[in-house]
């Protein structure tokens, strides 16, 4: 079967570069054959559309801020291509995504779709207002396989990660005086400003760290992998904060700078709390392909 993908991340930073390698595996090892991959921010091939027999758009983290335009009118185009895709009788799927202050308005392109997935139940919750139950699986990147044993020796180190300084109450980043001295290590990519960073190396990089403090969704999804604790700060949508009620976990989320330390410290002393994160992670089913 030809598959056409949208939304390709792949260009954002390590994190989605793994969610859509994850992806095309799958396809892959499924026996289908990719036509064609469309980057974020660029209007979808009607031509390779026409061509497929099914449409895969990556949602991540664009299907959010309906009112606030978010992304220039991405959420519009995304969402009726894969009703033209409808129309035209391909197989279409929305998956990987966030829902977040979306309108009400896409159920009945929703309800259309032959699969739909978020990564966390915040997600379900509000799209299940539009009359549709997806599915819920972790993010793409959990399953992109760890390559190699290259890496940084972090052993005893809390290394800090990217953050999003616009999002966050206080505006932090990693000039934040609480990280004076710490070794940084991000995800690369438009935030960090320089090139994709290796998710392989990222992990195996993390799991000989003490600790990891990320301002990103797949910065957490990174530290899980590695199994190494870590202090998140609040991100814009509920990705985080849904992830952790999924796990039924007790972990709290910095709402700003100053409680960096604060959780610091509450994690020496609750190191099985992660523990049982990490191993419910673990142990979650991961997203196939059923055409």
């Amino acid at each position: 079967m030809n598959i056409y993908i949208v939304n390709d991340t792949s260009s954002f930073h390590a994190g989605s570069k793994a969610a859509m390698d994850s992806l095309r595996g799958k396809i892959h090892s499924a026996g289908h054959e990719i036509i064609g991959s469309c980057p974020r921010l660029e209007e979808p091939d009607v031509d390779l559309l026409i061509e497929c027999d099914a449409l895969i758009v990556n949602g991540e983290g664009t299907m959010r801020d309906e009112e606030k335009n978010w992304e220039t009118g991405r959420i519009e185009i995304l969402m009726n291509f894969l009703l033209r895709a409808k129309l035209m009788k391909k197989k279409s799927y929305l998956i990987n995504t966030v829902w977040c202050n979306m309108s009400s308005g896409w159920a009945d392109t929703l309800k259309r779709l032959d699969q739909v997935t978020v990564r966390e139940p915040s997600s379900r919750d509000e799209m299940m207002k539009s009359g549709i139950t997806p599915e819920v699986f972790l993010d793409l990147s959990y399953s992109c396989p760890i390559e190699g044993y290259r890496g940084i020796d972090f052993t005893g180190q809390t290394v800090i990660g990217s953050f999003y300084p616009k999002n966050t109450p206080d505006r932090v980043d990693h000039t934040h005086p609480l990280f004076k001295g710490m070794p940084r290590l991000g995800l690369g990519g438009s935030i960090d400003n320089y090139e994709i960073a290796d998710w392989s190396v990222v992990i195996n990089s993390l799991s000989t760290a003490n600790f990891y403090i990320t301002g990103q969704h797949h910065g957490v999804y990174a530290a899980c992998k590695a199994r190494t604790p870590f202090v998140a700060i609040r991100v814009n949508t509920h990705k985080l904060t849904g992830l952790l009620r999924w796990a039924e976990s007790d972990i709290p989320i910095a709402e700003n700078g100053s409680q960096v330390k604060e959780i610091m410290d509450w994690a020496m002393t609750h190191k099985d709390s992660y523990e049982r994160l990490f191993d419910w992670m673990e142990k979650q089913p991961s997203w196939e392909l059923k055409l």
